[in-house]
């Protein structure tokens, strides 16, 4: 019975091995969203220059680079490989991000 249904699976839809691209894109509100959060990082991070630490403009501009790449990787047609090391750079600098804002959290209420 499951030999004849995969059968007619593959007279009606015929698996073609060349064809494994997905043609899916990144909503374009997502874009939107990334894009206002990156906007308003760089405006928190140019007006309150004077008034952040080093762990604070550290935390800031690592966050503002790893949007950038993120949006770097959606709409840039880049191969494979590179594509997932852009992943890479962008999850270890939000990453890093993430680590200056505890670092950040640690001094200003335990240290």
């Amino acid at each position: 019975m499951s030999t004849q249904t995969k059968k007619i699976q593959n007279k009606i839809a015929p698996k073609d091995p060349v064809a494994k691209e997905s043609n899916l894109k990144p909503k374009a509100s997502r874009d939107i969203l990334l894009l206002i959060l990156i906007g308003m990082t760089l405006l928190i991070l140019v007006a309150a220059w004077p008034n952040l630490d080093t762990i604070g403009r550290g935390m800031y501009a690592s966050l503002f680079a790893g949007m950038v790449v993120v949006y770097i990787n959606r709409h840039a047609n880049f191969s494979e490989k590179v594509k997932k090391i852009l992943i890479v750079v962008s999850l270890s600098l939000l990453f890093l991000c993430l680590l200056l804002l505890c670092l950040s959290i640690y001094f200003q209420y335990f240290a």
